[in-house]
């Protein structure tokens, strides 16, 4: 009689297909919620000291976790204002940006460029941008801007970056806290961090695992709930922590302000603020190495370096030094608008012509706005608004356009 058991090869196959459908079901869902960068090592925790946690900070041994689709918060309780940055895969506020690419410019530079005190779509490179579109001639952009961060972080992310992204242009954007007489930070570009690509062939559920038990951070498509970027006084990250600095504060900072600053709701780096300008302002300052190593090291991977100066709020207008005298032991500041307080752009100036760097001064038009009633910067915390950022990129678009290595027929 014939058998009427199933046949075992046609069973076999069954669950091996229905093993191979489960895999490629799983792997579909884990790659959708599991994402992963193209450059596995490129990420700002690299080039800041910010922690993301609590459990960091507390560990004792300062552990600092790849920032991926990471969220933050940034408060000013006396302006009244609170804005979320939203970070891409490789820790940065941006889009998540393809390593290959045409026709892209590069923005380096501190929380100016990564655009505090504004939302997610004012920044300084969505404003060269919208200016690029506007004339009719897309271009992409790369945001680096990193808060709280010096020339040598510059100079370090530059290093690591350039060679990845090979971007046409390198616009460094330096603030007026960006120059120093301390010592040489083009070491910063001497050696650099090979890029590693992500395993795409890897099975995403063995990444996450290892990951797990390397106790890294494992990025999922969505954004985790935002941490705050300052912390509050029980931290040793906050100044206003040592009693000394408190007690002192309290001799001039107003209450309100100070409890702000205690509760990470406002800066509390500004104690002294205009005090500590109007002494570094006036301070020798060099710039002329990094600006001409810094060429020179964009040019060898193809790009272009373009800098842009940022003054501080009161080079530009004298309406800022009644805010800030609600935090500085000097009750009545003077103007910071003379000559003897501009010799950082003069020292740029005069360095971006002797390399052949276009170099674009912000604050004659940053004035101009001032005095034409406009507001450019919030009046406690030391950022501009997002509509002076998006004008300031704009601004940047349009002189980039206009330099000679962009003139059709050069």
């Amino acid at each position: 009689m014939p058998s009427s058991g199933l046949n075992p090869g046609r069973v076999w196959f069954f669950y091996l297909l229905l093993a191979a459908v489960l895999f490629a079901f799983q792997e579909a869902l884990f790659r959708i919620v599991f994402p992963l960068p193209e450059i596995s090592n490129f990420n700002r925790i690299n080039y800041s000291q910010m922690f993301n946690s609590a459990s960091e900070e507390n560990s004792g041994e300062g552990k600092r976790r790849a920032l991926s689709n990471e969220s933050y918060i940034w408060a000013s309780d006396p302006d009244g204002a609170e804005f979320v940055h939203h970070l891409n895969l490789y820790g940065f506020r941006d889009r998540t940006w393809p390593v290959e690419a045409d026709n892209r410019a590069m923005f380096v530079g501190d929380s100016f460029v990564e655009g505090f005190m504004a939302a997610d779509e004012e920044t300084i490179p969505r404003g060269f941008e919208a200016a690029a579109e506007a004339a009719g001639e897309p271009m992409g952009t790369i945001n680096l801007g990193i808060g709280a961060s010096q020339p040598g972080d510059y100079l370090a992310v530059i290093r690591d970056a350039v060679p990845i992204f090979r971007p046409d242009t390198v616009v460094l954007v330096l603030y007026a806290n960006d120059f120093s007489a301390g010592p040489d930070v083009t070491r910063n570009l001497d050696s650099g961090t090979t890029a590693i690509r992500s395993n795409v062939y890897l099975p995403r559920l063995y990444v996450v695992v290892s990951k797990l038990m390397r106790g890294d951070r494992v990025a999922t498509r969505w954004l985790k709930k935002p941490f705050m970027f300052l912390p509050a006084s029980d931290s040793g990250r906050n100044p206003l922590h040592d009693e000394k600095l408190l007690k002192y504060a309290r001799g001039f900072v107003a209450p309100g302000i100070l409890e702000s600053m205690q509760q990470g709701r406002f800066n509390p780096f500004v104690v002294n603020e205009y005090s500590n300008y109007e002494r570094y302002l006036r301070a020798p300052a060099k710039i002329e190495g990094v600006i001409e190593r810094l060429k020179r090291y964009v040019e060898a991977y193809g790009s272009q370096l373009l800098l842009v100066y940022i003054p501080y709020r009161s080079q530009v207008s004298d309406r800022y030094l009644e805010y800030t005298s609600l935090f500085d032991e000097d009750k009545q500041p003077a103007s910071l608008m003379s000559a003897p307080y501009q010799g950082q752009a003069e020292l740029l100036k005069h360095a971006s012509k002797r390399f052949g760097v276009p170099f674009l001064d912000m604050t004659t038009i940053l004035r101009r706005r001032e005095a034409n009633g406009e507001p450019m910067y919030w009046n406690y915390d030391e950022h501009m608004k997002g509509t002076s950022y998006l004008m300031t990129g704009e601004e940047i678009y349009r002189f980039w356009k206009s330099s000679p290595a962009n003139v059709p027929g050069n």
